[in-house]
């Protein structure tokens, strides 16, 4: 099962919204989890000021996303 990242934030707005978004996908074959930004050194130099983003393999969705987005980072 693929894991889909979202990398966030403590006291991110955007971060909550994007926490709510992500609630009314259902993720058939992927398993969705939450980081914040400053758990690892890589996620802080790359994606600091740009949160909330989400990570799908290689793959990474930048804020501003909508369902349809995410549905097509999944294909």
């Amino acid at each position: 099962m693929k894991e889909l990242i979202l990398v966030s934030g403590k006291d991110c707005n955007l971060c909550k919204e994007a926490e709510l978004l992500l609630s009314q996908i259902n993720f058939k074959n992927c398993i969705l989890t939450t980081v914040d930004v400053y758990s690892k050194r890589t996620y802080v130099d790359k994606y600091w000021d740009k949160i909330p983003v989400i990570l799908y393999g290689e793959k990474e969705l930048l804020w501003p996303f909508d369902k349809e987005k995410v549905y097509k980072l999944l294909d």
